[in-house]
């Protein structure tokens, strides 16, 4: 698997105030990487089930109740933000 380096990632935890910066970082890595649970542990050498609590939480505080939602509702956080950057000019 290819490196990816987490601080690429780490600006965008400013579109996710309510996630701790780590879990901003894991949900980021998550969509735009399109990484599994299992790819994300192995490249933060954590244990999968760690990684799984912290996308569980992120989930809670997102207001999502699947993976597939929160990656849904992190792409749509983002193209909201960029959207509103674009047009405020």
């Amino acid at each position: 698997m290819a490196a990816v380096d987490p601080s690429q990632f780490s600006a965008m935890g400013k579109f996710f105030p309510e996630l701790t910066e780590l879990q901003a970082v894991h949900v980021c890595m998550l969509v735009f990487n399109n990484l599994s649970v299992e790819e994300l542990a192995e490249l933060r050498d954590v244990a999968p089930n760690t990684v799984k609590e912290s996308m569980s939480s992120a989930q809670k505080k997102l207001g999502v109740s699947s993976m597939k939602l929160l990656r849904t509702s992190v792409i749509n956080r983002v193209l909201m933000h960029i959207a509103i950057y674009i047009f405020k000019e």
